[in-house]
């Protein structure tokens, strides 16, 4: 069989991830005289050999009795048999945390949904006190979560639904609208609600030091943090996957993989109350479990065919991370709906390089509440986010090409110091600007955050269709602009350049918000070619 026009990353990760993942498929196959045989069932697809059902151990899918240790005995038992599928069928199995092990496949049949529980001691905590999620795994090989059953967290379980998250009124202070930004008074709007701070349970599925892992055809529902979190990890495959987590709940992540490589993720469904799908290299973050300061790069991403929507970032890359971040392909996407599109940080030691955008739609407007950003389809920004240990990092090589963004804010690429932001090429986008309702309440601000400057993270700025500071070797091909009517005070120029050496503006139309104003505005700028 000949293989043609297949891109090398997507041939280094088949050969990376398949081999292992077949051995352990083959392992499966080992018959034990307490294993049932492959039989079908009626609420979903074969069953395949080897497996146990969970209700064979006594768990009782009533939405009322806890199964905790029922399911990590059906799971010990499988793993002992040398590995296979656990079951769960259809009902509702209410859950605390359950350990998978190497060679495992926890299958969700239609119809079943696991639901965390609601007790806060139901759940098992890290080395380091804090409370894990639903599922948890740490240094093993071969796993395996499929559906189509569902996830449920149970994340309504864990805020106080009628309260409002407010912003530090130091941090006001230098937003344009200064201390009536975010008024509490008005109610929930568009969130954030309060959680229980400290008193939920983290990262629902979290998956540490594991290599070679499929998430494959499930439901994630209502997580009260981040709803998937892969850390240190290799050979990542996550297709078919469906989060619908609350809009108003901080830090719902869909998908988050930190200091993890060799990963596919395609055809995934993703709305989340933060990052729809976010990668990192941290190797420490706050209190989290899952992390051990392993130094680590990420490396070699693919992302597909996926709808995305957030209060936050449709797709982040970086943030304060210790690790650099290399490699990633983003092709085929549809972000809307969202507090801010595609969004990459250097805010610490960790550098980003070598990103490449192709085919996105983007949509984004302004949120009431305190979520991060302000409605920018493309944000970069390195700023130092967090003491930084040796460096701070930077951005380089990224390129996006065929967008088409809608929003309420303009594309900012922010750098603090000389040659922070490098080799950025934007080819065959389209920008289309218009004033929404909530800019007099929210608009004309940059959001930086976080910044180790108080005054950096969000503060007042005239928004043009696209700032770039600090940044050198800009291409701007086949860029065009346009603007919705009577468009507000707070947008001025449709490009505004400082500290900014070798930009090349060809075939492009970059207009003002509004006629017979100044269209560029270029500040200690050098090398700059308009055609």
């Amino acid at each position: 069989m000949k293989i043609r026009n297949v891109p090398r990353l997507y041939l280094i990760i088949f050969v990376l991830v398949m081999p292992p993942l077949m051995t352990a498929l083959a392992s499966h196959t080992a018959s034990e005289p307490d294993v049932k045989p492959a039989v079908t069932s009626n609420a979903d697809t074969p069953r395949v050999a080897p497996w146990l059902l969970i209700t064979d151990f006594g768990a009782v899918g009533d939405g009322e009795t806890l199964n905790t240790g029922t399911i990590q005995k059906t799971i010990d038992k499988q793993h002992a048999n040398g590995g296979g599928t656990v079951i769960i069928p259809p009902g509702i199995f209410l859950t605390g945390t359950l350990v998978l092990k190497s060679n495992i496949t926890l299958h969700l049949e239609n119809g079943a949904i696991l639901r965390g529980s609601s007790n806060l001691d139901d759940y098992q905590r890290y080395e380091n006190g804090t409370q894990m999620g639903i599922i948890f795994a740490m240094d093993a090989q071969n796993i395996v979560v499929s559906g189509p059953g569902t996830i449920d967290g149970n994340g309504r379980a864990f805020v106080y639904p009628d309260r409002k998250k407010d912003l530090p009124v130091e941090m006001k202070q230098f937003t344009r609208q200064g201390t009536a930004y975010l008024d509490t008074l008005k109610g929930v709007q568009d969130g954030p609600v309060v959680p229980f701070e400290h008193q939920r349970p983290y990262q629902m599925l979290l998956f540490s030091g594991v290599e070679n892992l499929q998430l494959r055809d499930i439901t994630i529902k209502d997580s009260p943090f981040w709803a998937v979190h892969v850390a240190d990890s290799d050979g990542i495959l996550a297709t078919g996957i469906r989060v619908r987590n609350s809009l108003l709940m901080p830090n719902a992540d869909g998908l988050n993989f930190t200091s993890s490589s060799n990963i596919v993720i395609t055809g995934c469904d993703i709305i989340s109350g933060d990052d729809a799908l976010a990668f990192s290299g941290y190797s420490v973050h706050h209190e989290l479990p899952g992390y051990r300061d392993i130094r680590r790069k990420s490396e070699n991403v693919v992302v597909s065919n996926c709808i995305l929507q957030s209060r936050s970032s449709g797709i982040r890359i970086g943030g304060i991370d210790q690790n650099d971040l290399r490699n990633y392909r983003f092709d085929n996407i549809s972000i809307y709906e969202s507090n801010r599109g595609i969004g990459i940080f250097a805010h610490q030691d960790g550098s980003v390089e070598d990103i490449h955008f192709s085919n996105i739609s983007i949509q984004t407007r302004l949120h009431t509440g305190d979520w991060w950003g302000n409605a920018e389809p493309i944000h970069i920004s390195v700023i130092e986010g967090a003491p930084v240990e040796n460096r701070l990092g930077t951005v380089r090589n990224i390129s996006f090409t065929n967008i088409t963004a809608k929003g309420e804010n303009g594309f900012i690429l922010y750098g603090d110091e000389t040659g922070a932001i490098e080799d950025i090429r934007f080819s065959n986008v389209q920008l289309h600007l218009s004033n929404g309702p909530l800019q007099d309440e929210y608009g004309g601000n940059f959001d930086l955050r976080p910044a180790v400057e108080a005054g950096k993270n969000i503060f007042s700025h005239d928004i043009p269709a696209i700032y770039l500071r600090n940044a050198s070797n800009i291409s701007l091909n086949d860029f065009r602009v346009s603007w919705g009517p009577d468009m507000h005070p707070n947008f001025r120029h449709g490009l505004w350049a400082e500290f900014v050496e070798k930009l090349e503006i060809r075939n492009g139309r970059i207009p003002p918000p509004r006629e017979g104003e100044e269209a560029y505005r270029l500040i200690q700028s050098v090398d700059v070619r308009m055609d």
